[in-house]
């Protein structure tokens, strides 16, 4: 014996599910005459009496409710009535004669009926009425549920979007007190970062006798320099930690004073900064990697000459070709242990003289523009000549004579008597003047 395996077509269509529909009528031909007609196509239940159909609507639900309006007991009308508060979802019928309108439109008002069909019927028209019925009692099931289904949904997603909104708020939180964690860590790191610096710069001054202002300012304007030459973020930082660190090598010539200026064929030459040691020394500190390069050769010159690879042009980093022209600007103008000190002007025309010899063109060029900004805007602290200093500049630094006598302090501005009495002293002295704007 075999097992027998139902095979199904899903290109079918499944019938739907027969509706109920109640009759009530209190003459039992009709009830058998509509029974007969609509049996095929519905769940016939039916009742001769109003009461025994209330009663079963009580504990059964019924699609369509078909119902005689004249009957002893109780009128259609009535029965419709009270079948409306029972089955509200229930489509309602009214079978009448053309004589009881007056009687329907009470059936309309009081039991909500859908349509009213009218004895005597056709057969193909009630079904007809009926079937109209029964497809509007479907689209109504089915609205109600894709009502509820999405009131559901609704509900789902608005629980949905409390619990997102909770989450988000919960991760929201978190990313603030990460954040504010990070923001320590980074303080603290840029803080020992910060240390660092200021101790390595406590340590050359306190080995070169230079003071730290001179680091500062050659910072300063390196980084101006850089920025002008339109380097990246990274390249600018790297000149400007440089500036600061420039002169670290010295710290081995602990107690001597750096060599003053002096010339080789005729060409001055400032002191040199101990390159090589220095590298070594940044080398050390992993952050300070990359301005390696930048302090071993920062006195190569220009034309290959210098030391210590004897590199020329572009092989010079451009970091250092920058910290080449600024430094030596400063030390001829504002070193106090320069003897042979120049004014801005004639250390200006130096670094024209030399360029393509000891400096590179474009970034003697880029820092003239620098240096030639004396409008005290741009927060740059700059050594000028008296003959630069105008009426009403504010001075950043003490001003000492040539005797070492103090002239002038810090933020104190400069009025037509005090500008002609520095010219004066310096023509006598024969030295110059260096004044911090």
């Amino acid at each position: 014996m075999t097992d027998e395996v139902e095979v199904r077509d899903e290109s079918v269509t499944e019938e739907p599910e027969k509706l109920t529909l109640l009759l009530l009528d209190d003459e039992a031909d009709i009830i058998k005459t509509l029974t007969r007609v609509l049996r095929m196509e519905y769940n016939v239940v039916s009742f001769n009496e109003g009461e025994e159909a209330i009663a079963y609507l009580k504990e059964n639900d019924a699609a369509i409710i078909i119902s005689d309006m004249r009957m002893p007991q109780m009128d259609g009308a009535k029965f419709l009535s009270i079948a409306k508060q029972l089955r509200p979802a229930s489509v309602r019928l009214l079978l009448t004669g053309y004589s009881d309108m007056e009687s329907t439109v009470r059936a309309v008002n009081e039991g909500g009926i859908h349509t009213y069909l009218a004895k005597p019927w056709d057969n193909e028209g009630l079904k007809l009425v009926v079937a109209k019925a029964a497809e509007f009692y479907r689209l109504t099931q089915e609205r109600d549920l894709l009502t509820k289904t999405l009131e559901q949904k609704n509900k789902e997603l608005a629980d949905f979007n409390q619990q997102l909104e909770t989450k988000v708020l919960q991760r929201t939180k978190a990313l603030r007190e990460a954040n504010v964690s990070l923001e320590k860590l980074l303080k603290a790191r840029n803080q020992t970062f910060n240390d660092i610096l200021a101790t390595l710069k406590a340590i050359i001054q306190y080995s070169t006798g230079v003071p730290a202002d001179h680091s500062d300012r050659v910072a300063e304007q390196s980084k101006a320099v850089a920025t002008l030459l339109k380097l990246s973020d990274q390249e600018i930082n790297q000149v400007y930690l440089c500036g600061l660190l420039h002169e670290i090598g010295l710290a081995a010539r602990k107690g001597d004073k750096p060599e003053l200026v002096k010339r080789t064929q005729g060409v001055p030459s400032t002191p040199e900064a101990n390159a090589t040691l220095g590298a070594e020394i940044i080398g050390q500190i992993k952050r300070f990697t990359p301005l390696v390069n930048i302090i071993r050769h920062q006195d190569e010159n220009f034309n290959g000459t210098g030391g210590p690879s004897h590199l020329r042009e572009d092989e010079i980093p451009i970091g250092a070709r920058i910290i080449r022209v600024v430094k030596n600007y400063d030390y001829f103008v504002a070193s106090d242990n320069n003897r042979n000190r120049m004014t801005a002007k004639s250390a200006q025309n130096f670094l024209k003289e030399y360029s393509d010899v000891l400096y590179d063109p474009a970034i003697v060029e880029a820092f003239l523009k620098v240096i030639g900004k004396v409008d005290q805007k741009d927060g740059i602290e700059r050594c000028v000549s008296i003959g630069d200093v105008q009426v009403g500049t504010v001075v950043k630094r003490d001003i000492f004579l040539p005797n070492g006598s103090l002239m002038l302090t810090a933020g104190q501005e400069i009025n037509s008597n005090l500008l002609e009495k520095l010219k004066k002293i310096e023509k006598e002295n024969q030295f110059p003047i260096a004044i911090f704007i």
